[in-house]
Formats: structure tokens, sequence, C-alpha cells
């Protein structure tokens, strides 16, 4: 008997789980009972920035579970279509179909307003994405075009490498380059100049995930359907492809954990996997919180090496030690 669960043991180790490890959180924190329609985490952990109905934009702490400040009702956009929250930089922008709105953290001020368009009368704001140095805003759109902001000189400019919704932009940080995806199931690079396109690589359906590792040297792409790889960012270069026996399956968000040979991926839902990336193999897989079945993690931070956070649409936040959970799951 011992030979046969060691056995089923080395089995899941090396094929990977499809039952999720019943996980703990370290830590859990809830920060509302309201319904929560978006929201994001600061670098740190420190502050989560909650989007809810009405619509309205709080700041919450934490630890301490309160409330830091809130941005002003009747000045937000009727929909709010995405948002961007950036605590080191003292920022948050707030889209709605074809307004932004640049807000002061420092003093909850509006600080500005930009309307923006795309190529087609009817297009509309699909994503947002800061430049490291906060200086270009990129902002995707419903027809393919992605409009870059000078935050300084108030300049945009409209590039269209795409032909249908933008789902993610990266700034390369060469601030030369940037990589976008989209529903047309293309990843492609370009320069920011003159959007000349650096390289493309096709997907057989839309870009559900782009990720890129902290060193900059690689990314996690996963499409709606059925293929998920990690490409060089240089040149687009197929590195490393997942492996797994499901038929059909997709992620929303992709963090590569630092300091480690390991990709960890949420499910549309609830689901966390993590994953070898030398085998492509599924290593380990639990869930977060989740009071009901359409319980949808919201973001995912790592603060350091073996440290995660995650959030989700129930403004529960829960910390997560990944080495513990690593060691724990494949036992």
């Amino acid at each position: 008997m011992n030979y046969f669960i060691g056995s089923l043991l080395l089995l899941c180790t090396l094929l990977g789980c499809s039952d999720p490890f019943v996980a703990q959180a370290q830590k859990r924190y809830v920060l509302s009972e309201e319904r929560v329609l978006d929201g994001k985490l600061s670098h740190d952990g420190e502050w989560a920035a909650l989007v809810m109905e009405g619509p309205s934009v709080n700041i919450w702490d934490v630890r301490s579970k309160k409330g830091v400040f809130s941005l002003a009702k009747e000045a937000l956009p009727t929909t709010i279509r995405t948002f961007l929250f950036n605590k080191q930089h003292r920022l948050i922008i707030v889209a709605g179909s074809n307004v932004l709105q640049l807000w002061d953290i420092n003093t909850g001020n509006l600080e500005g307003t930009l309307n923006v368009s795309g190529f087609d009368e009817l297009a509309r704001i699909t994503t947002l994405q800061l430049s490291l140095d906060a200086r270009l805003v990129g902002i995707g759109m419903t027809d393919g075009s992605v409009t870059l902001f000078n935050r300084k000189n108030k300049q945009a400019r409209r590039i269209v490498p795409h032909t249908s919704n933008v789902t993610h932009i990266h700034f390369l940080p060469d601030n030369i380059g940037v990589l976008s995806a989209a529903h047309d199931g293309y990843v492609k690079a370009w320069t920011m100049d003159e959007g000349n396109t650096l390289y493309s690589v096709r997907y057989p359906s839309r870009i559900s995930t782009l990720s890129v590792a902290r060193t900059g040297n690689d990314m996690f792409v996963s499409d709606s359907l059925k293929t998920q790889q990690v490409l060089n960012v240089s040149n687009g270069k197929l590195s490393k492809q997942l492996d797994y026996m499901s038929r059909f399956k997709w992620f929303r968000h992709a963090l590569f954990l630092s300091g480690s040979p390991y990709l960890l991926t949420s499910s549309p839902k609830s689901e966390l996997t993590v994953w070898h990336m030398s085998s492509g193999k599924e290593v380990l897989s639990w869930h977060i919180e989740a009071e009901s079945m359409g319980t949808t993690l919201f973001d995912m931070i790592e603060l350091s090496s073996g440290r995660l956070v995650t959030l989700n649409s129930e403004a529960v936040v829960e910390h997560w030690h990944t080495d513990e959970l690593l060691f724990l799951g494949t036992q």
C-alpha cells in the first residue's frame, strides 16, 4: 500500500495534479462587504484600490482594513471600463469609454483628463499601462489601436498594431519598444516612435494573458483556447511550452516567481497553479478564498521570493508562502 501511494505521489509530481491542493492562507483580510467590480494591489501589498458600484473608487489600507481615501464620485466617468493604480508614483488612472482621468494620490485631486479616440469612431478603451518611469500611459482600444500619452508634454500619439480589442500593453525597459497583445491572436513588439513592427507572433485564438518576468528576458503568453508558451522578449522566439493533460485550459493572470524556476498562473476564476519552467509540468494547484462560484482573482503580486499576495472579487486579500505550499503540496 505504501509503495502504491508513493508511486501515485511521484506520478503526481512528475505529471501534475488535476485536483487542487487544499491550502491555507497565512493571512486573510476582508476589506468590504460591498460588491466589487475591479481591484488592484499596490506594489508593496499595503494598499488595495477597489472599484465599487456607483461607480466609486476607494483606496484601502490592507492591514488595518480601513479606507485611506475615495475619489470624488461626482467627477468619475459614468462607467469605469478599466483603471490603473500605481502607489509608487502616487497615481490612479481611471478610464471611461473614451475619457482618461489622472488622479493624484497625494491630494486626491483630479490631475487632468484626456479624451481618447481610435481610428474607428466607435472604439472604446480596453486596457491601460504605465511606463516604468511613469512618463507614458499606454491606452488600448477596441479597434486595435494604442494611444501613447506623454504626461509631461501632454502629447498623444496613436499606433495601430492590431485589428481588434487590445488586451495587454507592456513597455520595454529600453524606452524604445512596446509589447502588445489583442483579441486578434497576435503578440507584437513595436517601436513607440513610429509603430514599426519588431516581431509578431500569431496564436489560434484571442490572447488572455501576457506577463513579462522581472528580469525582462521572458514573457508568458496564453491564448483563450489551449496554447500557453514562454517566449524570448527580445525576439519573440519560443522558449518553453506548458504541458498538461486537460484538453482546454486558459489563464487570466500569470506571474514569474523570482529566484525560482516556477511560473504561477490563475484560472478565469479562483484556481492558482504553479508550473515548473524546465518541464512545463504542473507542480501544484490550489484555490484562493471563494464564497461563490463567481469569485474571481483580480490581482496578485509577489512581495519577495516565496511571498505572494492575492486580491479577489469579494475584496478578500490573502497572503501565501509559496515555498511552504510547494513543500507541503508535493509531499
